[in-house]
């Protein structure tokens, strides 16, 4: 079987590359088999490694879900930043802020059913993560309150409308398929029409066709700090993934989530 090697430490880059292999391939397995059936020995045979290699990279199971939720709210974070550089409007803001949110939430965790889970989380990170949720709920909230000021958005409950929508978006990881009928952009798309049209005014235009939600999250959460280093990343993953976990075409696959050849996809999900 495959093994990375013991000299693990060459460089930060190296390192962080690796771990950040382990924190995405233990996310995508903790969500197909959930948190507490999951074990670190599941995640080292996924990922063609000894369970002590595991360990150079993360200290327990706790720790790679609090690194999950981390990631998924520096994305909600993000969403909320290019909503106020993009949006008009209240109503815009909120709708660019979902349709930023779903896809690359799923485009790069594909495994967002895990972050559910804030109980199973140490007192001490719960904390963080629950600061850091409530920080993205304020700014969807003072988006919809923008939106009743300046009139693109009818008259609600602030709170209980971000709570519904994050409902909605929260769930998609738990019937979101790669190789399903729908891409991530339709996706996106197609949900935040159904979500706005109960808040919105007969004013706002659809902002689709008006301003593009780039594929990937701008700045990468698995370490790199400007989308050149996210790319660089992303080649090196592959490459170390490839050397250390078997063949290039197996590595290809697990990262694109591209079914084997001679396997046809799913008809049955959007």
């Amino acid at each position: 079987m495959p093994r990375w090697k013991n000299v693990l430490q060459t460089s930060d880059e190296v390192y962080r590359v690796k771990r950040n292999a382990v924190l995405r391939e233990a996310t995508r397995i903790i969500a197909r088999k959930g948190f507490h059936n999951t074990s670190l020995d599941d995640v080292a045979e996924a990922l063609q490694v000894s369970k002590g290699t595991l360990y150079n990279y993360v200290t327990d199971k706790l720790e790679i879900l609090f690194e999950c939720h981390i990631m998924s709210l520096d994305m909600g974070l993000q969403a909320a930043a290019f909503a106020e550089k993009h949006g008009r409007t209240g109503y815009a803001k909120l709708r660019l802020n979902l349709r930023a949110y779903i896809r690359w939430q799923n485009q790069a965790l594909g495994a967002g059913g895990v972050t559910s889970d804030v109980t199973a989380l140490r007192p001490a990170d719960r904390r963080k993560v629950i600061a850091r949720r409530d920080e993205i709920e304020d700014r969807l909230v003072s988006f919809v309150e923008e939106g009743m000021k300046d009139g693109s958005i009818r008259r609600v409950d602030p709170k209980l409308a971000v709570f519904t929508f994050m409902g909605a978006v929260k769930g998609v990881q738990s019937w979101y398929s790669p190789k399903g009928r729908l891409g991530l952009g339709e996706i996106a798309d197609g949900m935040v029409d159904l979500l706005m049209h109960g808040l919105g005014t007969s004013a706002n235009p659809d902002d689709s066709d008006l301003v593009e939600i780039p594929a990937d999250v701008p700045v990468d959460v698995f370490g790199a700090e400007t989308a050149r280093m996210a790319a660089d990343a992303s080649i090196a993953l592959t490459a170390s993934r490839s050397a250390d976990m078997g063949s290039p075409e197996k590595a290809r696959r697990r990262q694109t989530g591209e079914p084997r050849s001679g396997l046809t996809a799913k008809k049955n999900r959007p």
